[in-house]
């Protein structure tokens, strides 16, 4: 939207308004905001867990300029998930960590790869030499995006107290 060119844009005054962060083919990737709370309910079948992942992710954004994102697909203006980018201590390393949920009703779709990967891309983007993603033993799908992603497992690290596999991929 140009503003000299269309003056009245009054979305663009909107509180809850946020553009998108990132584009891909099928995704637009922008902030959550508290209207997304029933999104994200749904998906933590929570509203007060909800409320509390919506005011961490604020506080992300705040502190670090990025965080997990609202995924929408493109074609259909419908929330898929969250996927972004997160500051992750590890080991006592502050990590940038691509994550990525969906939610059940739209996985196997691709979404996790598309998006995942713009996210990395992103990061590197911005100057960072790698990126990592924390995935369980037990989350083979999650493996496979990591995969898809050019990833690699590395060690385990503590997080949230459960044990996770460290994926890496560095900047080419």
């Amino acid at each position: 939207l140009l503003a000299e060119k269309y003056p009245r844009q009054p979305v663009l005054a909107c509180p809850l308004y946020r553009p998108a962060v990132v584009t891909t083919e099928r995704l637009w990737l922008r902030e959550l905001t508290p209207a997304d709370a029933p999104f994200v309910a749904a998906m933590t079948d929570s509203v007060t867990d909800a409320a509390d992942w919506l005011a961490r992710c604020q506080r992300r954004y705040a502190r670090d300029g990025f965080g997990l994102w609202l995924a929408i697909e493109r074609a259909s203006g419908e929330p898929v998930g969250q996927i972004g980018l997160l500051s992750q201590t590890v080991g006592g390393v502050v990590e940038p960590e691509v994550s990525y949920h969906l939610h059940a009703l739209h996985r196997r779709r691709g979404f996790a790869v598309e998006g995942a990967a713009a996210v990395r891309d992103w990061a590197f983007a911005r100057g960072y030499d790698h990126v990592i993603a924390l995935i369980g033993d037990d989350n083979a799908a999650s493996q496979a995006v990591a995969r898809k992603l050019g990833m690699a497992p590395g060690g385990h690290a503590m997080h949230a107290g459960v044990d996770h596999v460290v994926w890496r991929v560095d900047r080419r």
